[in-house]
């Protein structure tokens, strides 16, 4: 498959003479910036992210199973993953990563649905869907920056972490052909992002997996169009000023879809 035909970069989209969406990107690249974890040292960092929000703040994982101090699984070896900073420390603060259906592989959430009799390719096309995991903001971090000014302190607390990190998503997205994101995620967190403008459609019911999930898809191009019409600022910070935003062939995809 060539990805490529896929998934296109456009040219940067031109939003409204209001100031409101530059002044949030123009803040959130002031306070953070993103980057893959390409070597096996970035790869520790995210783990030790996952590790303090996963076994230490939200007691998802036991602690004793990761006694390195870093939370792994069999995921991270067909996963991207990646990290946001905040620019003023250099900390690495939250941490996300897209686990890709290789050969031989398939997605969490496709057995998740097998459990409830339903078949993940009837909702989304599998050759070009990842599924986001481990997506994560540590407390620690934003209970941290309450002792700083007060400007920084509310910026650090604001939603602008979790859309940078869907910003980096977006952006390994684009590079690898993906058209649609899956997600195995709490109520809370969908309606968290709901509250953001990024809607993610359930599939199914919700599940008992680490505590109540509801699976759940988005195709990338209907979410961000629908991002820019409800919250233009934040997919002016999501899309880099649209430098991200997604074309999609409706032909090729059909036919792609029909051929599984």
């Amino acid at each position: 498959m060539n990805s490529a035909t896929v998934l296109a970069r456009t040219s940067p989209v031109r939003v409204s003479s209001s100031r409101k969406p530059v002044d949030l990107l123009t803040r959130y690249n002031s306070y953070f910036h993103t980057r893959r974890a390409e070597n096996q040292n970035s790869l520790r960092a995210a783990q030790a992210v996952r590790y303090q929000v996963y076994c230490l703040e939200r007691k998802f994982e036991d602690q004793a199973e990761h006694q390195s101090g870093h939370e792994s699984d069999a995921f991270d070896t067909h996963a991207v993953h990646s990290l946001i900073f905040h620019r003023p420390t250099s900390e690495a603060i939250g941490t996300t990563r897209l686990i890709l259906r290789l050969t031989g592989t398939a997605l969490p959430i496709e057995g998740l649905l097998a459990e409830q009799g339903i078949r993940a390719d009837d909702h989304f096309p599998l050759e070009t869907a990842a599924e986001v995991s481990r997506f994560a903001i540590s407390n620690s971090f934003r209970r941290g920056v309450e002792d700083v000014t007060e400007a920084r302190g509310r910026e650090c607390r604001s939603s602008m972490p979790c859309l940078g990190l869907i910003q980096e998503l977006l952006q390994q997205s684009v590079t690898l052909g993906l058209t649609h994101w899956t997600a195995v995620m709490e109520p809370k967190l969908l309606r968290m992002l709901a509250a953001m403008g990024i809607h993610f459609t359930p599939v199914g019911p919700i599940v008992s997996h680490h505590g109540l999930r509801q699976p759940s898809y988005c195709r990338l191009s209907t979410m961000l169009e629908r991002l820019k019409r409800e919250r233009p600022e934040n997919w002016m910070v999501v899309t880099d000023a649209g430098r991200l935003a997604v074309a999609e062939s409706e032909g090729q995809m059909t036919a792609q879809h029909r051929a599984a």
